[in-house]
Order: structure tokens, then sequence, then C-alpha cells
């Protein structure tokens, strides 16, 4: 069994107000295009404004989360950069493919090419914190963060000096993703307001997102927002098999279901795939908090990341913030966090957090 490992810093970019502000998630933003889309910041306090211009949307976004998690930490030069993607910078991407079509592979310009790769956000932040120490980037579709995650307490266990690592992820959406998805099911029809996604939980699909969200995670247990206790990740699974981690992860840590603070589930809407959670609204009691967060922030890949940011903010506030609610508790204080989460491609995780 692991060591924790600590988070002392979390700064997220999201289709809520997240970033930069003393009142997060007020007010709460939603859509009803199915289309939930990162609320833009002021990038040129993070980043030269001279190489601002030659950056994409994704880019500034990743690059502006990250230096903001380095700001709230005083960690001027990390130890390394570990970030999880699913998609990386799509729209370059599709610039660059649309490009190759229009212009019959002749005179690219290679700028967009350059910036779609899944690793170019590292490469940014190395530079501008003068980091030359690990730098890694995951892209493992819905376990992206967490292998993330697990790779920065593999390389904290190893250690007993103080080391911090800066890890993050990013996710974005685009229009013609959009179309693509929906031609295989990905996306709810009709499409419903945002905000009332799980009042439409008997049909498949569910709402588009994106967002960024990095951490500085740490052996160093002083002024620590909380520690990561487990993380279990399961690939192709049967609902029970959710359970049993669930379980085996509590057991390990001698925790019992109906003592835990606050779950979050990320409930998506979509009727294939809900059900994992129902035995968290059954099997709690009224001591227990459950909130979902997809309705804020989307379905994608690394959506794990909004809602360790949430984790953090509740951690901080020692409050659950009324939208994310459903299921109120009455628990007195924010000691004890599980996150479960699934994506679309027949993933899971399942993340215990204590503060």
């Amino acid at each position: 069994m692991m060591q924790p490992v600590y988070i002392s810093a979390a700064s997220a970019l999201s289709p809520q107000h997240s970033f930069g502000t003393d009142a997060p998630l007020q007010p709460v933003m939603s859509s009803d295009n199915g289309r939930l889309y990162v609320q833009d910041a002021d990038y040129s306090k993070f980043i030269n404004p001279v190489a601002i211009r030659r950056m994409s949307r994704m880019l500034k976004i990743g690059i502006s989360t990250g230096m903001d998690c380095l700001r709230q930490s005083g960690i001027e030069k990390p130890d390394g950069i570990i970030t999880g993607t699913g998609r990386g910078s799509m729209r370059d991407m599709e610039i660059f493919l649309g490009d190759m079509l229009r212009l019959k592979e002749e005179a690219l310009n290679p700028t967009y090419f350059i910036q779609s790769t899944y690793n170019s956000i590292n490469g940014w932040l190395a530079l501008q914190t003068k980091c030359t120490g690990y730098n890694q980037t995951y892209v493992h579709r819905g376990h992206s963060l967490e292998m993330a995650l697990l790779d920065a307490q593999l390389l904290l266990n190893e250690t007993t000096d103080k080391q911090h690592y800066l890890v993050g992820s990013f996710d974005e959406f685009t229009d013609e993703y959009f179309v693509v998805k929906n031609k295989i099911g990905y996306w709810k029809q009709p499409i419903p307001h945002s905000l009332d996604l799980y009042k439409h939980s008997d049909t498949p699909g569910s709402i588009g997102g994106e967002g960024s969200a990095f951490f500085m995670v740490t052996n160093e247990k002083e002024n620590a927002l909380f520690s990561i206790a487990a993380l279990q990740m399961l690939q192709d699974y049967a609902p029970e098999e959710v359970d049993a981690a669930i379980t085996r992860i509590l057991e390990e840590n001698k925790i019992l279901l109906r003592d835990v603070d606050v779950i979050l589930c990320g409930m998506s809407g979509d009727s294939r795939f809900d059900g994992i959670y129902k035995p968290l609204f059954s099997n709690t009691t009224v001591h227990t908090t459950v909130g979902a967060f997809k309705h804020l922030c989307g379905e994608y890949d690394t959506s794990t990341g909004f809602a360790l940011w949430l984790a953090a903010q509740a951690f901080k506030t020692q409050q659950v913030p009324d939208a994310i609610i459903q299921k109120k508790g009455i628990n007195p204080s924010v000691k004890t966090v599980l996150i479960v989460n699934h994506y679309i491609l027949n993933s899971a995780n399942v993340m215990l957090l204590r503060g």
C-alpha cells in the first residue's frame, strides 16, 4: 500500500467561475445547446504578451491554470511537471488537417501541428518555470489525469526529500468534435438545459464540456489542503466491480461509507452508465452529502480535474456548494471526500481524499 500524497494548491479554468475569484460558482453558468465552454480569463497575467499572440486557446488555458497553481503554492520551480489529457489541443489539429486537405499537403503552416502535440503545454510550462526535471504527459482517455496523479505518487513515494510536482489536466471541446461524436450517441437528443441534465437520466447521452485543472502534489504534509489517500482505475468494468473497489478502498483506510462526509459522483445523465452511482445514494446515511458535477462542466475525458478542484474548495471552506448537491447531509465538517467518476469509453475511477 502506497503512502498518501498531499495537495497544497489547486487551480481550475472551467465553464464555471472557478478561476481567480473569491466566490466560485457564483453565478452558476449554464447552456441549452449541449456544450459547456471554459470561461476565459485574462491570460496576459500569466503569459508573455509577445508569445500569447501565437498561442491557441487551449495553450492559453492550460498554461494559465498551471502558472496560477504555482502562484498559489508559492513554488517557483517544481521538481517535475506531469499532465493528463484525453484529446489535447483539438482545434489546432483540426486546423492542421483541414489545411492538409485544402492545400493538398503543400506549404503547410507548421505552427498548428507543433501546438497540437499533447505535450506542448508541458513544454511551455517548463520553459516559463525553467524546470528541467521530470516532464511527462499521459494520454489515456478517461484515465489520463488519474495516471498523472499515480505517476506523481510513485515518484514521491520513492524519496524522503521534500518534492513538489505540478500535476494537471486539460481538454478542449470543438464544434467539429460535437458533430462527430453525435453520430455515435455521445450527446443527448433532444438536448436538455445543462442544469436539467439529471432530469433526463432515463435516456442515453450527455452534454459536452471542457476544462483545465492543475494541482501542486507533494510529500510535504505541512500547509496541505488535503491528501490523496487512495486511487484506483477500472477499465471495461462491471457495476459490481466499482462497488467492490469502493469497499476495498474504504476498508484499507479504515473508513465506513456512512462516515464519508462528501461523495462527488460523475453522473453524466447517461442512462447507460449512471447506474453505478445508485448504491452511493441508497447506501449512504443522513450524515453524507452526495453531489454531482457534470451538469456544471460537461462530459470530457479529464472531468475528474474539475471534481478534484471542487473537493479542494470544500476542504478549504468546509462547505459544499449548493449547485452540486443532489442529497444533502448533516455533516458539520468536510474531512473525507470520495470521488467516483466514469467516462463514456467504459472507464471508471475511485479516489479517496482526506483533510
